[in-house]
């Protein structure tokens, strides 16, 4: 059974001042992102097959690693505590695949992990202004809000017209205030296998390990610690195949 799928988005701002950010305690630098040449917000989300978002964490700058941000969000705490004997946090595909149970555990690897990257490509679709930097005058402390806010009224939105045309995203007037922003903007591009177009200008920003020393990274364990070759297993044992229109 999966729970969700985690990932993260970078929330674009504007450099901040020095005076704010030694209001959070660290230096201008760590919300600048190199990967992506922006300054922002590292946000490490976990959503539902539906794009719902069922936890969201924002408490590290755009410099940081996916893994530091996770690991310092209060869903990775939680989970940690519970020391639940079935769970498994599980992230990387197998690489160098052809064919075989391999190559098909990949595909429906690849359908779960899709779905964060949907939900991100929905919730700035609705809200455009996450495709830019943000104004000056909004604070880090009001920014995070304002995020959180808009996860809560995008999971209500799929709630309320869910299996109706939802909300119009293709007004004309709100995507030319977008695309003459001054900062400039990020495109939506076209994803066929999401379905969806999504932000590849900010997606995975944090998809680095820079901020984690060599001598502490996590070894990889004994194999009874890797989930991989049981979960192939039950693809094998359920005669799952990657459908033929996906073999390239």
């Amino acid at each position: 059974c999966v729970g969700g799928t985690i990932d993260g988005i970078l929330v674009w701002i504007p450099k901040p001042s020095i005076k704010e950010a030694k209001c959070v305690g660290v230096d201008q630098q760590k919300f600048f992102c190199a990967r992506k040449n922006k300054f922002g917000l590292n946000c490490q989300a976990v959503c539902d097959v539906r794009g719902r978002f069922l936890d969201i964490s924002i408490v590290h700058g755009g410099s940081s690693s996916d893994v530091l941000a996770f690991e310092k969000s209060e869903r990775h705490t939680s989970l940690w505590r519970q020391c639940i004997p079935e769970l498994r946090l599980h992230g990387n595909s197998l690489p160098n695949t052809t064919g075989g149970p391999k190559d098909n555990y990949n595909y429906f690897h690849s359908q779960c992990r899709i779905r964060i990257e949907c939900a991100f490509g929905m919730l700035v679709q609705h809200w455009g202004i996450l495709r830019m930097a943000m104004p000056k005058g909004i604070s880090i402390k009001k920014t995070i809000a304002m995020v959180l806010a808009l996860a809560k009224l995008h999971i209500f939105c799929i709630d309320s017209v869910d299996g109706t045309t939802g909300v119009p995203n293709n007004l004309a007037a709100v995507e030319q205030n977008i695309a003459t922003n001054e900062f400039g903007s990020v495109p939506l591009v076209h994803d066929a296998a999401a379905g969806v177009a999504t932000p590849q200008d900010l997606l995975n920003a944090g998809n680095h390990f820079d901020d984690v020393p060599q001598d502490t990274r996590r070894q990889r364990g004994p194999a009874a610690f890797d989930p991989r070759p049981s979960l192939i297993a039950h693809v094998v044992s359920t005669n799952l195949t990657r459908p033929r229109r996906s073999i390239q």
